[in-house]
């Protein structure tokens, strides 16, 4: 279990680079439950969704990346299936719980206070997956999303790929999403 959060961490903590360091994982800072409570505050991470993360890496099923070329007639289409079939697709609920509260720690690590951290995880969760948390009001969690689609654009249906969300445009677009999470409570967050 320690082994997958910390290859999440990781990806994360290269996905939010310009937006800061996050540092290394410190497991100790987290609330980590049995059963999945996906309402908490802060958000916990349930033992259910680690052990369904794993189950997808290691089933092969995690990614079904995109395997609609490899049987195209394209030599693009086809060159870009082999290319990205080890790739991720994090579109499913227990990488939407997991990012949720990654997100929030990372959040925390970039000086967000726990009002603008867990808003600002909802959103990276759902932008990575797809799968919307309950943590924060949804008005806001919108407005932070959308900083992300003016600066990298909107991901594609079926969720973005780990070396897409690595990318400079998307870099950028997580920093837009932090520093807007800042000015959740001023007068220029509306």
């Amino acid at each position: 279990m320690q082994a997958q959060l910390a290859l999440e961490w990781a990806r994360f903590r290269k996905a939010l680079a310009a937006a800061g360091d996050i540092g290394e994982l410190n497991l100790e800072e987290w609330r980590v439950v049995a059963d999945r409570d996906r309402k908490s505050l802060p958000p916990a991470l349930s033992v259910a969704a680690v052990q369904g993360l794993l189950t997808l890496e290691k089933s092969g099923l995690r990614g079904q990346a995109i395997r609609g070329g490899e049987e195209t007639a394209n030599p693009t289409m086809k060159l870009v299936a082999q290319s990205q079939a080890h790739e991720v697709r994090l579109a499913d609920a227990d990488h939407g719980e997991a990012y949720a509260v990654l997100a929030y720690q990372a959040g925390r690590r970039l000086g967000l206070d726990a009002a603008q951290a867990v808003v600002f995880g909802d959103a990276l969760a759902y932008l990575m997956t797809g799968w919307m948390q309950v943590h924060a009001e949804s008005g806001r969690t919108d407005k932070i999303l959308m900083e992300f689609n003016k600066s990298a654009g909107a991901p594609q249906e079926g969720g973005f790929l780990w070396s897409q969300l690595q990318s400079l445009s998307c870099r950028a677009g997580f920093k837009a999403m932090v520093d807007m999470a800042r000015l959740m409570g001023t007068p220029a967050f509306r």
